[in-house]
């Protein structure tokens, strides 16, 4: 009887704190389109937050498909009924990683951008030159050409990731996250 408590205790102690440890969203500074130096997450502890992350040219492809959809999701007001507009209380944040020769481009992106965008979502379209190896490791990130989808508490803490093209099962994904 005892070598089996001490089997249970041996194998069962590490995987019962393997479920306290939780990853946390690495410090990331950005830049808004209203000019706006923002930290992530910390800037945004006042709400679970969605981030939307870029990391190249051809993630940004993928995410225009993803676009419309997470703002009727976590933006809108009162589209599509009950289920729609922004029922989750959640911030949504737009991050596109710049790097290398695509820095030289960034003035004519965010003029671009700032065009595009509506004035009153500024402030949720971002970019950050921030070393992008470091981010892509921390959290757990292997293919750059892919759109990733983070959801995080107001602690900062990771709640749920996805990447990939649009499917309205991740979607579901992502706002099931933020109703747990």
């Amino acid at each position: 009887m005892k070598k089996y408590l001490i089997l249970v205790l041996v194998l069962g102690l590490p995987i019962l704190f393997s479920f306290k440890q939780t990853n946390k969203f690495p410090s990331v500074t950005c830049t808004n389109l209203k000019d706006k130096q923002v930290v992530l997450p910390t800037d945004m502890q006042n709400k679970r937050t969605v981030i939307a992350l870029m990391l190249s040219t051809k993630a940004d492809k993928y995410m225009q498909n993803w676009a419309q959809p997470l703002y009727n999701s976590l933006m809108a007001d009162g589209v599509g009924g009950m289920m729609s507009g922004n029922m989750y209380n959640a911030n949504l944040c737009f991050v596109g990683a710049v790097k290398g020769l695509a820095k030289l481009a960034l003035p004519e992106m965010i003029k671009k951008a700032k065009n595009q965008v509506d004035k009153k979502f500024h402030g949720n379209f971002m970019y950050t030159d921030t070393d992008m190896d470091a981010l892509m490791k921390a959290l757990n990130i292997t293919d750059k050409s892919l759109p990733h989808f983070i959801v995080v508490e107001k602690d900062g803490s990771i709640i749920y990731q996805t990447s990939g093209a649009y499917t309205e099962d991740k979607l579901n994904d992502i706002t099931g996250a933020l109703l747990n």
